[in-house]
């Protein structure tokens, strides 16, 4: 009875931990990071263009109307390595299938 409450609990963890790899594997998939510094780009890129039509214009300009205030980065350490974790496993999958496919050529041509 009690080898039975362990293996409970183990199988709730390793759910836990598939569904957490699962979600930072497909975020960092799906680009939501990437996304998140393009769009900054683009603000910063708007800003730039406003403040050059303002300076043709003659229009007075402050550094502060250009500027967007900085936006916190959530990122932590665990979300990092998760991520890092995640592509690593990807390029061995990857890299793994390229190599069984190609043992698999050699092996029937």
């Amino acid at each position: 009875m009690e080898t039975k409450k362990k293996n409970n609990k183990f199988k709730y963890i390793f759910y836990f931990l598939v569904i957490a790899f699962i979600s930072v594997y497909v975020s960092g998939k799906t680009g939501y990071y990437e996304n998140k510094l393009k769009k900054n780009t683009l603000l910063t890129n708007e800003a730039i263009m406003q403040f050059e039509k303002d300076l043709e214009d003659g229009k007075p300009v402050d550094i502060k109307d250009y500027i967007k205030a900085d936006v916190p980065d959530y990122r932590n350490i665990y979300s990092k390595a998760g991520d890092k974790l995640s592509n690593t496993i990807d390029t061995i999958l990857n890299d793994g299938v390229g190599k069984l496919i190609d043992f698999l050529k050699a092996l029937f041509s």
